[in-house]
């Protein structure tokens, strides 16, 4: 596969439960010390950027990576082996994203080698499809969703991180959202501090939760750490 491995990440990037899949990550990439892009676009109207690059920063650097915002590395991704887009609100990132000459580098690197990965929002965004949470409440959960185009990376398919949080959710709010389940797609429930890894085989649960593919939210199909599934294209 001369593409490079793409990772969605249902939460936990940066954290110690990721650090496993991480180190095994970068030591596929042929270089001592590869170069890592944490680009924290979907949580651009938030407070929060500036702290998800510096977690990004130190939990890569103790796993021996370079970080790609250091000063030398700062004009292009042209040295970048892994493109990290971390969590936030997936409609923002998708709005400043598409269509954009930063995206098309992204593509290309991604196309010539490098890592792509998108935790929660920056999974999101991955999609044919993405939900857009909205009003988020006092506990960070969303009151108002909706549907919009994604990048589409990973055509007929849409991502729903956080996916073990949705039993915390009033159900008539679980069924609204349903109700815009988008025709044609299927969805990937990602849980929290899990991920869906791809290699030149396919594609592998890890981490600490499920994978859960659905054609309807009724017709749900459950993949446990360790455990491969199929049916997941990549268009870039």
């Amino acid at each position: 596969m001369s593409r490079g491995r793409l990772l969605l990440v249902g939460s936990g990037e940066f954290t110690p439960v990721m650090a496993g899949v991480d180190r095994e990550i970068l030591a596929g990439i042929p270089k001592e010390r590869p170069h890592v892009a944490i680009i924290p676009t979907a949580s651009g109207l938030e407070d929060t950027p500036q702290s998800w690059s510096e977690m990004g920063i130190a939990h890569f650097a103790a796993l021996g990576a370079e970080d790609a915002h250091a000063e030398r590395w700062i004009d292009a991704l042209a040295d970048v082996d892994w493109m990290y887009f971390s969590g936030g609100r997936p409609q923002h990132a998708i709005s400043v994203l598409e269509r954009t000459p930063f995206w098309a580098e992204v593509a290309r690197r991604h196309r010539n080698g490098a890592v792509l990965a998108g935790s929660s929002a920056g999974a999101m965004m991955l999609g044919e499809k993405s939900y857009a949470p909205d009003d988020f409440d006092e506990n960070g959960m969303p009151r108002r969703i909706g549907l919009r185009d994604g990048l589409g990376v990973l055509p007929g398919q849409f991502v729903i991180p956080h996916f073990d949080l949705l039993t915390r959710f009033p159900s008539a709010r679980v069924e609204d959202w349903i109700a815009l389940w988008p025709s044609g797609c299927r969805g990937l429930g990602i849980d929290e501090d899990t991920a869906v890894v791809e290699d030149g085989a396919g594609w592998t649960v890890r981490g600490k939760g499920r994978v859960v593919t659905m054609t309807s939210f009724a017709e749900q199909h459950v993949h446990v750490a360790g455990e491969r599934l199929d049916g997941i294209r990549v268009r870039i």
